[in-house]
């Protein structure tokens, strides 16, 4: 152990560096796991449209939604995610699936809208990339 201090006050810019890798590692685990704990696959997702009435939120541009979309969404662009949240207020008591194209923006939607009091919001693992990968229905033009 007296190795480990000698070494420790010999290399200070060693242990900064051993310091600030173990802290990013930390902080990527942490953001994986709350990323795997809102998020759901395509088959989940669709669970809980059929049986529990979720409602897909599209936070996409208004171009990207009217050329493909999932089914019912509702377009709330994540740019316009805090000024347009009220118009979800009708779907209180019903659990949100947010999606973008393949994954990357929607877990920001997702915390922006539990940040405004909803509970039960998920993020589609892989967006509206993955629902098409496996074949499940869309609509729009695309």
């Amino acid at each position: 152990m007296e190795r480990v201090v000698e070494f420790a006050g010999n290399h200070p810019l060693l242990m900064l560096a051993l310091v600030a890798t173990l802290a990013a590692i930390a902080a990527n685990e942490f953001m994986q796991y709350r990323r795997s704990r809102d998020a759901v696959d395509a088959d989940t997702a669709t669970r809980l449209y059929n049986r529990d009435e979720a409602v897909f939120v599209d936070i996409r541009g208004e171009n990207a939604y009217h050329s493909l979309r999932l089914p019912g969404a509702v377009n709330v662009p994540l740019e316009h995610l805090d000024k347009q949240a009220g118009r979800l207020d009708r779907f209180k008591g019903r659990a949100l699936i947010v999606y973008c194209d393949s994954g990357r923006q929607s877990l920001r939607g997702v915390q922006a809208l539990k940040a405004k009091g909803w509970e039960a919001v998920y993020q589609l693992k892989g967006g509206i990339n993955a629902w098409r990968e496996n074949s499940l229905p869309t609509e729009g033009r695309g």
